[in-house]
């Protein structure tokens, strides 16, 4: 595992900032402390870098972005929404893939620290305890983009997930489908967690018995779901909702394969809407959410909260619009979106 200069500044009890100081031979720290942080570098076998020399500036203009995978459409367009602004306000963005898996993501978040990034943007599924435990730690502001839900911890940008599965649930009930399917990623992701509660609720409001057998989990690219049409049938659905464009492809092609009308014996609807949609053909519905949007307003939250931490440290005034208008957005700040019907459904 690479050492951090937060890791020694965790070992010594001091701010990276004093373990800098240490590095650069600045004459401004107590002589026990620079003893103190030096035991600790020779201990750890820590090796400064050019950045971490630096970190007195206390700024790099520069933002970390973790993927949980740099080939995924969606994130490719959040990540173009962020760069539109990034060049807007001269930050400079680090991406780094995931794979989503944690501990690789444990590694970016060591990584971003010892590049002194201004600030983290993710788009990962769902933040593990202790990588939320990290983030608070190192005090670096994070905005989560797109993919979770409600944290008081941390900024959020989506859209509302669980209305907009009420909303699309709801609409197929009232046109008098009974048999509607949910294709889902993961049970524990928080985003999923809302998919599901709003597609209950709407089936619990036109007293549609709820029946576990209709959320099919563990689905999120076309490679994985080329045998999930075999279940849609075996449960006779006649309706599918999946969270992922990739999963609307792939069922609305073996249902193709099978001789199956769409949207005659089956209508499909994808919660993402990726560029993916206006190449397939029939062209699938969707929930239209401006996932550009997502990543340009992530970031210019980010740029508002670096601003006024920075105006904090060296005691200047702070704007007490901006101030405000953060706290209204802590939580979550939920983007429009809309039902965009094509031609996988009636």
């Amino acid at each position: 595992m690479t050492i951090t200069i937060y890791d020694v500044a965790k070992e010594a009890k001091v701010s990276m900032a004093t373990v800098s100081r240490v590095v650069n031979n600045n004459p401004n720290v107590k002589e026990d402390t620079r003893l103190r942080v030096q035991e600790v570098i020779k201990k750890l076998r820590y090796t400064p870098n050019a950045v971490a020399r630096g970190l007195a500036s206390k700024k790099t203009t520069t933002i970390g972005i973790v993927l949980p995978d740099i080939a995924d459409l969606s994130s490719a367009e959040v990540v173009s929404g962020i760069e539109s602004v990034a060049n807007m306000y001269k930050y400079n963005i680090i991406l780094a893939n995931s794979c989503d898996d944690k501990e690789i993501e444990k590694n970016i978040f060591a990584s971003f620290v010892s590049k002194q990034v201004d600030g983290i943007i993710y788009l990962g599924h769902s933040l593990s305890e202790s990588s939320k435990n990290y983030l608070k730690d190192i005090k670096i502001p994070v905005v989560l983009a797109g993919n979770l839900g409600n944290d008081s911890e941390f900024y959020a940008v989506n859209i509302d997930y669980e209305k907009a599965a009420y909303d699309i649930t709801k609409e197929f009930i009232v046109k008098g489908s009974k048999n509607i399917s949910l294709v889902i990623d993961r049970y524990e992701s928080q985003k999923t967690q809302r998919i599901i509660k709003g597609y209950k609720e709407a089936l619990a409001s036109e007293n549609i018995e709820f029946k576990p057998q209709y959320i099919i989990d563990g689905y999120r690219t076309y490679k994985e779901s080329n045998r999930l049409y075999k279940t849609i049938t075996n449960i006779e659905a006649d309706v599918v909702i999946t969270m992922f464009d990739e999963v609307a492809l792939a069922v609305m092609h073996q249902a193709l394969d099978t001789g199956v009308s769409i949207p005659g014996e089956l209508e499909i609807i994808s919660l993402e809407n990726t560029k993916l949609l206006d190449m397939t053909r029939p062209k699938i519905s969707s929930i239209f959410q401006p996932i550009f949007d997502i990543g340009a307003v992530s970031m210019r939250i980010l740029t508002k909260i670096i601003d006024i931490e920075k105006a904090k440290r060296k005691g200047e005034e702070i704007d007490e619009e901006e101030l405000e208008e953060l706290k209204i957005q802590k939580n979550e700040m939920n983007l429009p979106y809309r039902i965009i019907h094509r031609q996988t459904t009636k």
